[in-house]
């Protein structure tokens, strides 16, 4: 059977509501019934002997028992009855009719009464009906109190419990209140648990829709407690979903484009040199043709194997202190025939001074050789490549820049996708694979970096990192600097190698 949350919830409430009150209405009756027929006869009592001896006090003439009889006639009613014996334990007064009062044994009464002070018993005795009556009767020896009086002992006498006519009274009030208020709370409870239960059945619902793979529902509940929070982060969650989805797909669909086009050229270059199409003195040209297409299939697989590694957490970042300046300057020389080619100023790279910072060898050489390619890919012949190196606070901002066509608004907010390239650098690199910026952008947050782009279309694309700075190692002169310009850039952490 399938258990519901808010059922529970409910079952539990409840049966902390009757619990609580089964629990109050066990202690209010306690404390009630403490009172009793025989603690109100004992009250009466205590009553009429404080009249009486405030009257004696007032009027000298009065006597004890002048005293008790007329108290005795304010305090009487159709079932209560008095009763004052003398020490030989004769009645002197009575509103009770002897022939009832046969029926009541004195004698063992005051025998108790001359051990106890008080006693109280109960007794069925026959009234003015046939049937027995129960009777309460309260007794009291009267010497201790006034001595010089022929009363000795009083008996008050009840034939109707008032306190169980009370008490029954008060049950029965409390118990429907008690019923009332739990009727109420059940109720109560079942239409705030259904009120608050209502929009997470709609969160359920749209939860529902995401298991099935649609992402466009959206929880439309704009509450400011803790449920208007979840809904939003459904709303949020869904977004990232639908976006990586999104992205999985284009993924899919550009790495089987990037795969096709060289394949096919491999294809049809070897078919045709097999078939004899292509002339045996151009079949050299179209070898290096196929040489160059298996080697970016390379680089595309070696990329792509890369990201992997560096997401699935196979690579552990090993920092050091390095000398960036001397790392820029190196990658530098390695495309110095390309600067060349294009004719290309190299500005600023000889004000660089020797700033060091915190990072993996292997995995910073790869985010500034990829910058730096990238930059002088993209740039016009002719045109120019600005380096800069500044100081902010514990941080060192490095920019990159580079001129040329630049990017669009649109084009900088997808230049870190894997394999997107804007429509000028499809004709501009053909050679590339599209993974390039994407590996940075994984380094740079495995490095705890910051990096972000600057361009303005038409004139020029900067590209500025923010890194970790450190102060420059204090080194012997028998240890050599690991960053030198004569030793090759290579990380000393092979799993960083990339």
């Amino acid at each position: 059977m399938k258990k519901n949350l808010f059922a529970r919830y409910n079952f539990i409430s409840i049966v902390m509501i009757v619990i609580g009150s089964c629990f109050t209405s066990a202690v209010i009756m306690y404390f009630i019934s403490d009172f009793s027929e025989y603690n109100l006869l004992r009250s009466n009592v205590n009553v009429i002997m404080r009249n009486v001896f405030d009257e004696m006090e007032i009027n000298s003439e009065q006597t004890f028992e002048k005293g008790l009889k007329n108290n005795f006639k304010m305090v009487s009613d159709n079932t209560m009855r008095f009763i004052l014996l003398d020490q030989n334990k004769k009645i002197l007064y009575s509103n009770l009719e002897h022939k009832y009062a046969d029926s009541i044994d004195f004698k063992n009464i005051t025998n108790k009464l001359e051990h106890t002070g008080e006693c109280s018993i109960t007794k069925d005795i026959v009234t003015s009906n046939s049937e027995p009556d129960k009777c309460y009767i309260y007794g009291r020896e009267l010497s201790s109190y006034f001595s010089g009086s022929e009363v000795k002992y009083l008996m008050i006498l009840d034939f109707e419990n008032k306190f169980v006519g009370m008490y029954n009274a008060i049950n029965l009030k409390f118990i429907f209140s008690l019923l009332c208020v739990v009727c109420f709370s059940i109720i109560v409870l079942i239409m705030y648990t259904f009120y608050i239960s209502k929009p997470l059945r709609k969160i359920k619902l749209i939860a529902q829709e995401y298991e099935k793979g649609n992402f466009e529902p959206k929880v439309k509940i704009e509450t400011k407690d803790e449920i208007g929070e979840l809904a939003q982060t459904m709303n949020k969650m869904s977004q990232s979903i639908a976006k990586f989805e999104e992205s999985s797909r284009n993924f899919v669909s550009n790495v089987s484009h990037e795969f096709k086009t060289p394949i096919t050229s491999i294809s049809g270059f070897i078919d045709g040199i097999l078939d004899g199409t292509v002339p045996k003195q151009k079949q050299t040209h179209y070898l290096n043709i196929v040489s160059s297409e298996v080697k970016r299939l390379s680089n595309l697989v070696h990329s792509m194997l890369n990201i992997s590694r560096i997401e699935s957490g196979g690579v552990k970042p090993a920092f050091v202190p390095l000398n960036i300046s001397k790392i820029i300057k190196n990658i530098i020389r390695n495309f110095i025939d390309k600067i060349e080619s294009k004719n290309l100023r190299i500005k600023g790279i000889n004000k660089l001074e020797n700033c060091w910072i915190e990072g993996d060898e292997g995995l910073t050489y790869q985010v500034f050789y990829n910058l730096i390619e990238n930059a002088i890919k993209f740039s016009n012949n002719g045109g120019y490549i600005l380096f800069g190196i500044f100081q902010v606070s514990s941080f060192l901002t490095i920019r990159i820049q580079n001129s040329g066509k630049g990017l669009k608004e649109e084009e900088k907010e997808r230049l870190f996708e894997r394999f997107y390239k804007t429509d000028k650098s499809r004709s501009q690199d053909t050679s590339g694979v599209g993974l390039g910026l994407n590996i940075v952008l994984t380094i740079v947050r495995l490095c705890d970096w910051k990096i972000k782009v600057n361009s303005e279309y038409g004139k020029y694309t900067e590209f500025i990192l923010t890194v970790r700075s450190c102060k420059e190692p204090q080194l012997n002169e028998a240890d050599e600097d690991p960053n030198s310009e004569q030793t090759p850039i290579e990380s000393t952490n092979q799993t960083n190698q990339i």
